[in-house]
């Protein structure tokens, strides 16, 4: 058998690489490491569900009011994952493409940057959200508290 001998002639560091990318596309390929999907919420039971269009026009600064009321939007601190999985997602942007977007917003009066949370934590986005009613956050899915009042959910899935 031709293949045997190929086998045993290749050396043990090529067996060994192949070896690592074999296991490396398995773990690739595994749920665990599935994107997340993101939700946008609020405290206030007030807001009635969003559309997809809705949800990129706050996140982009064009629309500063749901249902009447004007709203304060949060961010997640500048280097988290969340923060950056989060713009993608829903804008097909990465972080430092939006804060560029905001920069501009903020420097012609247009806009102002979302509200920055001092922690990478939902504990601590709960906590911001909790002061005022109008305010909106995002999160992953699985994070969003149970009294939430969920906007919009983001799929990871195209």
């Amino acid at each position: 058998m031709d293949w045997i001998k190929t086998i045993k002639t290749l050396s043990s560091r090529a067996l060994l690489s192949v070896a690592i990318g074999l296991l490396g596309s398995l773990l690739l390929l595994n749920p665990a490491h599935a994107a997340e999907d993101y939700a946008i919420f609020s405290l206030d039971s007030g807001f009635e569900e969003i559309s997809i269009n809705k949800a990129r026009k706050l996140y982009r600064g064009k629309t500063k009011r749901l249902n009447g009321k004007r709203v304060e939007l949060s961010d997640w601190p500048e280097n988290s994952t969340e923060r950056e999985k989060f713009y993608q997602l829903l804008l097909g942007k990465n972080a430092a493409q939006m804060n560029a977007h905001w920069a501009g917003l903020s420097f012609s009066g247009k806009a102002r940057y979302p509200r920055e949370i001092k922690t990478a934590s939902t504990d601590s986005l709960v906590d911001w959200l909790d002061d005022k009613p109008n305010r909106i956050g995002y999160s992953p899915l699985s994070s969003v508290p149970q009294n939430a009042n969920v906007l919009y959910v983001i799929s990871s899935e195209k």
